[in-house]
């Protein structure tokens, strides 16, 4: 018992690289802690994404209607498309009535949004985007809202827009539907 006792009670030591380990938070601590998230870094072995046919960028995941999805098939061989090396292929396919509309956010900016002027950062369902505007595809179906919100702070010369992409999740349409409207909000069709 004693040694069942001792094994249960013992604290993990030692470094382990990529790991850390770190008290619980606590409303009594003393010490703000302060965490920097690094960009995603893409492995040297990528992926080629497939939409019916149709060569796409990873990032359409995040936005694609998962109900619509028929299939997903991947092909595990390397090849190359314009000198890029990709090592599989992921084939999806959309169910025969669905279509997706795919837009990057550039376009999609330029389509509802003309009137900005200034830098824009996008957030898609609260997760702020990473990457290049002109090859970051989403399906235009899947989108509930845009929330755009001017981020202006004089003392450090800051002008800039805050773009807020909700999707059709439902559990955003639950939110939106059991929103009282006023205040802050303005829908603009």
């Amino acid at each position: 018992l004693l040694v069942i006792a001792a094994s249960y009670s013992q604290v993990l030591t030692g470094k382990v690289p990529g790991v850390t380990i770190s008290k619980p938070y606590s409303a009594y601590d003393t010490v703000i802690k302060v965490i920097y998230n690094k960009p995603r870094i893409l492995p040297n072995k990528k992926p080629a994404f497939y939409i019916n046919g149709t060569l796409t960028n990873q990032n359409i995941l995040q936005t694609l209607n998962q109900i619509e999805i028929e299939t997903i098939t991947i092909e595990k061989e390397e090849f190359k498309i314009d000198s890029i090396k990709y090592y599989e292929k992921v084939l999806i396919t959309t169910k025969k009535t669905y279509k997706p509309k795919i837009i990057s956010l550039s376009n999609l900016k330029a389509k509802y949004l003309e009137s900005l002027k200034g830098p824009v950062i996008f957030q898609i369902d609260n997760e702020q985007v990473i990457g290049d505007y002109d090859q970051y595809p989403i399906d235009e179906k899947y989108i509930l809202k845009i929330i755009v919100e001017d981020f202006k702070n004089p003392k450090e010369k800051l002008n800039l827009h805050i773009v807020k992409i909700i999707l059709k999740t439902e559990e955003n349409i639950k939110k939106a539907n059991n929103r009282i409207r006023g205040g802050k909000d303005i829908l603009i069709n």
